[in-house]
């Protein structure tokens, strides 16, 4: 019998996944959190087999959770997660598995069947690579080491990158993508501490955008005071009225 704990601050989610696993006679549900204080209670006194892992919640996120549990304590983990297909790269690296909101029923019966895989072997490898994916979360902050450069890392390596190479910024909640030409990295960072560490070029235009003004080829009125912004490389983004007003440029 597999044990498991389903963590997701949306009701309707949790009952979705509780029904999936009420097919399953090898699953044993011991309980459900709501939140990340909740989670890292019920993950410690019921020491669960596996915790299906919402990534976003209010307090504390899914990753958080997992960072305050001890390395011997950690269980098997199958994030849930709305993240789009880029981001995702983190996840394949180290993760179980995971699920991407919206999941259809093969794909959660496919991804029962991974963990069943996992127990049957008494495998600890599941568990070392997420030892590995917290290991780089914590090291993933985006550091200025001089002028004009930054010092970051993704996927394991450390990178030194010219800003004046980087086109733009996008965010995530806990992750931002950095693009340079065709490629981008993605690193665990926040957009506000990214655009402190970046040049005066590197202007934010929306909530989930930075952009380098070095790149900027027009700008076109929408409705609302919103802008439609073009980049060199033919990348379109909307510049929200509200960062707009605090462009001098414009």
């Amino acid at each position: 019998m597999i044990t498991v704990l389903i963590v997701d601050d949306e009701i309707e989610a949790c009952e979705g996944v509780a029904l999936l696993l009420a097919r399953e006679p090898d699953f044993k549900i011991l309980g459900t959190s709501r939140n990340g204080e909740e989670a890292l209670e019920s993950i410690r006194l019921l020491k669960p087999d596996l915790v299906l892992l919402d990534i976003q919640m209010p307090d504390k996120n899914g990753f958080e959770v997992l960072e305050s549990i001890k390395y011997t304590e950690l269980p098997m983990v199958v994030f849930i997660t709305a993240y789009d297909e880029y981001a995702l790269q983190a996840f394949r690296v180290h993760a179980l598995d995971y699920l991407q909101k919206p999941f259809t029923d093969q794909r959660f019966s496919d991804c029962l069947d991974h963990v069943r895989s996992q127990v049957q072997s008494k495998s600890l490898q599941s568990i070392e690579r997420l030892r590995k994916l917290l290991d780089d979360l914590q090291e993933g902050s985006v550091v200025k080491s001089q002028q004009n450069q930054l010092k970051f890392r993704s996927s394991g390596k450390i990178y030194f990158m010219d800003t004046d190479d980087i086109i733009w910024v996008e965010g995530f909640d806990y992750y931002i993508k950095i693009h340079i030409n065709s490629k981008f990295y993605l690193v665990r960072d926040t957009l506000r501490n990214i655009l402190n560490q970046l040049p005066p070029a590197f202007i934010r235009i929306h909530k989930s955008a930075i952009i380098n003004k070095a790149y900027l080829v027009s700008l076109e009125p929408l409705s609302r005071g919103n802008y439609q912004v073009e980049l060199k490389n033919g990348k379109r983004l909307i510049m929200s009225k509200f960062y707009k007003d605090q462009q001098e440029f414009l």
